[in-house]
């Protein structure tokens, strides 16, 4: 979609207006009405602001040249509309971006708004503008810092007077909002069926239930109202031994009122268990923290150990367990007589991990002790990852040449203090060890974390990713996102800071996330069926309004804001679109919903698709067909070998939207432990595509190591045309086969 309205270009325009050397130099436009330079507006979308003669300046170019046009602010993005051409490096992230169908290329949405900052005319000075803050008489111009690490500058040198404030006041305002629900949510039209299970329905813990064949395990439907966790889905599966009133009796002692839940497992028992830490001591009179009796005693007492570098199975008796816990014992009871009925609460609460603990152990066949993987204390916490995203922001952001050659003669060194590879690094040694674990020692594991819904989701999804074939493709990818990190309640409002109101639990555990996955992408460069492009499109995913999937901080969240919004337009049906209906939906549609420009339309959704799916998985996926016999066996509805080709007929056909079936079952679970990895520093890289995407320079690097990495990260272009050879052979093949038989 192409936010430029339909104008005919003057005779006279000047394109680039040289900012310090030139004197004013204002476009000048013939027969153009200005009331008609207007941006798209989806429905129920609304213009606020706007200011004319807005200079739009190009990345790194020290505000020195500039488009000019009209910027616009609405109550879903800030759109700047011009009837220049399209810079190539905008076209190309836009055609690659997964909100291409709502914003034009000049367009951002709100919610993706990290920082608003005033420059002065000479870029020498810049302060930021809160929401809260009075407004400076005049603004010379405006500095947009995005979450998708984009620096975009406008300036108001010929801008009317009052247009600036005006602008810049109904951007603080609706780019930080107080609730989530004022946000921009719903477009007023259904979105089509990505064919992915949303994980709120027993039905769906069903299918992964049976697909992974894992036994003692059980779907409950005690938390249909939420009434007993509200941040985790109306459906759980938990241990088959453990009734519903004695989860909801454990599930008060633990944070967040968050159980153990199962969210995978294998055919021999061993399980995948996601639970938050017991909930914080309680304090006593002289709001002193009582103690808790030490994990490791109570663990240990119960066969568990806890190590802070290592897991493992103590065969202690509860003698040992206590002798152990003497010196926090004593401090527990250094008040006897007030805190000791505290006291027995919290070590009710240690009971209560205990005996979950013990049904988890319980559920493996083989009654295998499990592995406890206590990532509090073995992984960076939330605090220390948001610190090194700034430091990360402040190094992929410069706001001029000199600043950028300046941290390009740094760059290592920098990246290295922010601490952000060795973050990656822990976290893909964990998920390693939990993946062996589960692999080759067919134990159950429990990942446990403060409140089981931010570092869990992680390590999760990395063990299942290595061991699971079906998450490495996209619609397995889709479904393990939906699970682990929508349905399973990943804090998504406060973690990206949609709203200004919990700016101290601001972390990007997604964005942490995104970049392991890259790191397996790049050791296991056939691995994975989507490429690092559509993890990058996933990020920036994350911050549009319209993308429900990553916008609540849980499904009952999500419910509570679609109730608020129908309230407020009863009139209008409320549609909350996940991000994977992308996939599915016809350009078209959106098109004809929107107001204005009879434009033809940028398509990109051939380039888009290209630039997502992994040419080299897909020539691994051929490779397997070229052997003798491959066209009779992909004729056999029973054999591998068709179910391959369909795969491949779903990935290139030129009427598939979807890039698999849905209507297709998925195959049972099988393990495959082939994905090793190299989690040394050495081994890992900066992930270029993501942090340095807006940058036109080559990403901050010395040229010897920029060129080889960007090499590596360069798009496969030239395979995909043999690829559509190989495809449109082997059709040709199988259509002469069956005139062949049909002949016969």
């Amino acid at each position: 979609m192409n936010s430029h309205r339909k104008s005919t270009p003057s005779a006279r325009f000047t394109t680039y207006i040289d900012f310090e050397e030139r004197p004013i130099d204002v476009p000048e436009e013939t027969n153009v009405d200005e009331e008609k330079i207007e941006p798209q507006l989806l429905p129920g979308e609304i213009m606020i602001a706007r200011a004319n003669n807005v200079l739009k300046f190009a990345p790194l170019k020290a505000n020195r040249t500039g488009i000019s046009g009209t910027l616009f602010v609405t109550n879903f993005k800030v759109s700047f509309v011009t009837s220049l051409p399209v810079e190539a490096k905008e076209r190309e992230m836009h055609s690659k971006s997964l909100q291409n169908r709502f914003l034009g290329v000049h367009d951002v949405c709100l919610s993706e708004v990290d920082m608003v900052n005033q420059f002065s005319e000479d870029n020498t000075k810049k302060k930021r503008l809160l929401y809260n803050a009075q407004m400076p008489p005049r603004l010379s111009g405006l500095q947009l810092v995005l979450k998708s690490l984009r620096v975009i500058n406008f300036s108001f040198k010929f801008t009317p007077t009052g247009e600036d404030i005006r602008v810049a006041q109904a951007l603080l305002h609706h780019a930080f909002p107080t609730s989530i629900d004022h946000l921009f949510l719903s477009c007023g039209y259904p979105p089509s069926s990505p064919g992915i299970p949303d994980f709120c329905r027993a039905v769906d813990w069903e299918h992964e239930l049976q697909r992974t064949r894992c036994p003692n395990w059980r779907v409950s439907k005690h938390n249909e109202f939420f009434n007993l966790c509200a941040s985790l889905p109306t459906v759980l599966v938990v241990p088959r031994d453990l009734l519903d009133a004695q989860l909801e009796q454990a599930a008060q002692h633990f944070q967040g009122t968050r159980p153990p839940v199962w969210c995978w497992g294998t055919p021999a028992g061993a399980a995948l268990v996601r639970m938050a830490q017991i909930s914080p001591s309680i304090t006593d009179n002289n709001d002193n923290p009582v103690a808790r009796v030490p994990v490791l005693a109570l663990q240990a007492a119960s066969g568990f150990l806890v190590g802070r570098t290592g897991w493992q199975w103590a065969e202690r008796g509860l003698h040992l367990a206590l002798e152990e816990g003497k010196p926090s014992r004593l401090s527990v009871s250094k008040s006897v007589g007030s805190n000791m009925k505290k006291r027995k609460v919290d070590e009710a609460s240690q009971q209560q991990e205990n005996r979950m603990m013990g049904l988890v152990h319980r559920c493996h066949p083989m009654r295998l002790q499990p592995k406890i993987f206590d990532l509090d204390q073995i992984l960076p916490s939330l605090k220390e990852i948001q610190i090194s995203y700034i430091k990360l922001r402040e190094l992929h952001t410069p706001d001029d040449p000199t600043q950028f050659w300046e941290q390009d003669r740094h760059y290592f060194s920098r990246l290295e203090s922010s601490r952000w590879l060795s973050h990656i690094s822990k976290c893909l040694e964990v998920a390693q060890n939990a993946a062996t674990a589960i692999l080759h020692q067919n134990s159950s594991v429990i990942l446990q974390d403060a409140t089981g819904c931010d570092l869990s989701a992680v390590i999760s999804s990395l063990v299942q990713l290595l061991l699971d074939p079906h998450m490495r493709t996209i619609r397995g990818f889709h479904c393990l996102i939906q699970k682990e990190w929508v349905a399973l309640g990943h804090p998504f409002t406060k973690r990206l800071g949609h709203t200004r109101n919990q700016l101290e639990e601001q972390s990007p555990v997604w964005l942490l996330f995104l970049d392991c996955v890259y790191q397996v992408s790049l050791q296991h460069h056939t691995a994975l069926e989507f490429t690092s492009e559509y993890l990058v499109a996933l990020w920036h995913a994350a911050h549009c309004s319209l993308h429900s999937s990553f916008m609540f901080n849980s499904v009952n969240a999500k419910y509570s804001a679609s109730d608020v919004l129908q309230r407020e337009n009863p009139q209008q049906p409320i549609y909350l679109r996940p991000v994977w209906s992308w996939w599915a939906e016809d350009k078209s549609i959106i098109e004809n919903e929107q107001n204005g420009s009879d434009e033809e339309p940028l398509d990109s959704k051939i380039s888009a698709r290209e630039a997502f799916l992994n040419v080299h998985y897909i020539q691994k996926l051929f490779k397997s067909l070229a052997i003798s016999g491959a066209v009779r066996r992909i004729s056999d509805p029973l054999s591998s070998a068709y179910h391959t080709w369909q795969h491949i007929d779903c990935l290139m056909g030129e009427t598939r939207q979807l890039p698999y079936d849905p209507s297709t079952p998925i195959v049972p679970l099988q393990l495959d432990g082939s994905l090793r990895l190299d989690i040394s520093l050495s081994n890992l890289r900066p992930w270029l595509g993501c942090f340095c995407a807006w940058l036109s320079e080559p990403a901050m690097l010395t040229l010897n190591d920029s060129e080889s990495l960007l090499k590596d990260s360069s798009p496969a272009s030239h395979h995909w045309s043999h690829i559509h050879e190989m495809y449109n052979t082997m059709k040709d093949l199988l259509s002469q086969s069956l005139a062949n038989g049909a002949a016969q």
